[in-house]
Formats: structure tokens, C-alpha cells, sequence
């Protein structure tokens, strides 16, 4: 019986296998022959300081999360994505009941724009721009930590909306 078990998942996965299923997206066009990428550190034009880093760590690890790229070192990468914080705007959405003065809940607003750059001729091969709110419940009454988790939510998100633009057509 379990002879019989272990053939039946073995021709399954053989024929799973040649089913022509790969991880990752289908490339768009001008990506179609690039396999692996370096993600150089975000320029960061807001005053946020960690604003640049939180960004290239998110997209790295979004784009090598989906497997359709490999990441490599900057000489070898077959594209450099790049990019800058542009903007990035604090709202308070909820105040305090008791004391005006302190959020409740905090808005934050990134505009990121990025290039995807071919490593060998210096051509852009794709741009874009990507905005992205987020918000966070202040329950400490610190603002600096609900603002750092209102953008480490965001630049993530923008991560994922510059990842799916080079992953598909």
C-alpha cells in the first residue's frame, strides 16, 4: 500500500512538474531577457531620515520574495532599480478627546518615484511614481513611533505596486 502511495505522488509530481509552471511573473517587455537585479539606495528628499532605507530594504525583499528576479551584486545585475522619496506628508485623523493636541491616529502619505536601468547600456527601461497612504493608531501618545510604522507600512506597500510593475505585461 505504500509502494503504491509513493508512486502515485511521484508521477504526480512528474507530471506537475512538466505542467510548464514557473515561480514568478510573466516579464514585460523590456524585462523579458533580464534575470537578476541590484537595488541601489533610495535618494530621500523628505525630512524623515530613514525614509531611503526603509524603501530599498522593502523593494529588495519584495522583488526576490517573488522569484521571477534574482538579486546580484551591482556589477552583475542585469537592471538597477533606483529611485527617490520624493514626498512624505503627516496628517493627524483622530485627536485626542481629552487633549487636542495629541493624535489618536496618525495619516502618512509617501510619493516615491523610481527607474528601472539596464546595467550594460544605461538606458531607462521603465519609470514610475507611486503614492501610498497608510495609517497608524497612536496608543502610546508617541507620534515619532506611529509615523515610523504608518511609513514602514507604506514604503512596503509601494514595494509591492513597483514589484507587480515588473513582474507583469
Amino acid at each position: 500500500m505504500n509502494t503504491l502511495k509513493f508512486i502515485t505522488t511521484g508521477l504526480s509530481a512528474l507530471l506537475l512538474a512538466s505542467c510548464g509552471y514557473h515561480l514568478g511573473g510573466v516579464k514585460p517587455e523590456p524585462l523579458k531577457d533580464k534575470d537578476t537585479f541590484c537595488v541601489e539606495v533610495f535618494e530621500n528628499s523628505s525630512l524623515h531620515p530613514s525614509a531611503g532605507v526603509l524603501m530599498t530594504t522593502a523593494l529588495a525583499n519584495a522583488l526576490q520574495s517573488d522569484g521571477t528576479y534574482r538579486m546580484a551584486p551591482r556589477g552583475k545585475a542585469d537592471f538597477i532599480v533606483k529611485g527617490e522619496i520624493e514626498r512624505i506628508t503627516r496628517e493627524s485623523l483622530i485627536t485626542n478627546t481629552e487633549d487636542t493636541y495629541v493624535s489618536t491616529q496618525i495619516a502618512v502619505c509617501v510619493t516615491v518615484g523610481y527607474q528601472v536601468i539596464d546595467n550594460k547600456t544605461g538606458k531607462v527601461l521603465c519609470s514610475g511614481q507611486e503614492v501610498e497612504n497608510a495609517s497608524f493608531f497612536n496608543e502610546d501618545g508617541s507620534k515619532e513611533s506611529a509615523t515610523e510604522s504608518a511609513l514602514s507600512y507604506a514604503t512596503r506597500r509601494i514595494a509591492d505596486d513597483i514589484t507587480l510593475h515588473l513582474v507583469t505585461k
